[in-house]
């Protein structure tokens, strides 16, 4: 038992001494870490949104999309669209920036930490956006389907229409500049300079 202790506190030291705290081959394996979890997060999102159109094409559910117009919208497309485009392609195009743009200017990216929040940030603006644009496109949906119209939809529903849509925005748009900032800081200033 101990010999197979002092195996395992010898490789740990080994291996810190190949890869020091703060070196460069830990912060690409923490970068690599990042650039997984944006290729994920992007299949999921466009598995989300082809599920999600694929269900648009049922006759009753699509039927009941077209039937509630202003409602209906807020499913198909607004929210098949942005988790497609917002959530897959755009959320693939960042992981794969910070796959190549280390290679293109020979230096790591800028903060890991950055990055991090990049991701958290924009994972929940979509999910929230995205949940918030089906969520309320069922409800208001169905409330036109019981004899309202849109503009008392609306008004049952109140301000959390808005908050919703604005709450997943804001965090989208957050994740958003916090991964162009990191962005810019790795073409224009080096770690620690």
């Amino acid at each position: 038992m101990s010999s197979k202790l002092a195996k395992l506190a010898y490789s740990e030291e080994h291996e810190n001494q190949k890869n020091p705290p703060g070196s460069q081959a830990e912060h690409e394996g923490k970068m690599r870490g990042h650039v997984l979890r944006f290729f994920v997060l992007s299949v999921v999102n466009l598995f989300i949104g082809t599920l999600l159109g694929v269900m648009q094409t049922f006759p009753g559910l699509a039927q009941w999309i077209r039937e509630s117009g202003p409602a209906g919208h807020l499913i198909d497309p607004l929210a098949h669209a942005h988790i497609n485009l917002v959530g897959g392609v755009t959320v693939g195009m960042m992981g794969l920036f910070y796959y190549v743009l280390p290679k293109l200017v020979n230096r790591p990216i800028y903060s890991t930490t950055l990055a991090t929040m990049s991701f958290w940030f924009s994972m929940l603006g979509v999910f929230v956006f995205f949940s918030s644009l089906v969520i309320l496109g069922i409800i208001e949906g169905n409330m036109i389907h019981s004899g309202m119209t849109y503009g008392q939809a609306l008004e049952a529903v109140g301000s959390i229409h808005h908050i919703m849509i604005i709450t997943g925005a804001m965090l989208m748009g957050f994740g958003y500049w916090t991964y162009i900032s990191n962005i810019l800081l790795t073409i224009f200033k080096k770690r620690g300079g």
